[in-house]
């Protein structure tokens, strides 16, 4: 497990997707030793984010599973996928599929 004691690992993770989306790497170049294609760094910050995101929500136990649900349109797990988690839990919670409803 990894040990984040800075921030709360969903916080982590919007922002690796964050920079994944939005930041241009500029200098990436500069301080590749050998090529180094932005796309890469891109794919590595997803990577990283989705890892730890799923050993976040280990770590808060069983949930809502919006991939396996079947009260779900094909269309509504769509634009689930595109929120940011603070935003899938804001929405799944204020529609009643979270058991807990702290924020």
């Amino acid at each position: 497990m990894l040990t984040i004691k800075t921030m709360p690992k969903e916080t982590l993770v919007e922002l690796l997707r964050y920079l994944a989306e939005k930041e241009e790497f500029a200098s990436v170049s500069e301080l590749a030793s050998e090529d180094l294609p932005i796309e890469a760094v891109r794919a590595a910050l997803r990577e990283l984010a989705g890892e730890i995101a799923k050993e976040a929500a280990l770590e808060k136990g069983p949930g809502f599973d919006v991939k396996g649900s079947k009260e779900l349109s094909k269309a509504a797990k769509n634009v689930i996928s595109c929120l940011s988690t603070r935003e899938e839990k804001e929405l799944l919670s204020n529609f009643g599929l979270l058991e807990d409803k702290k924020q």
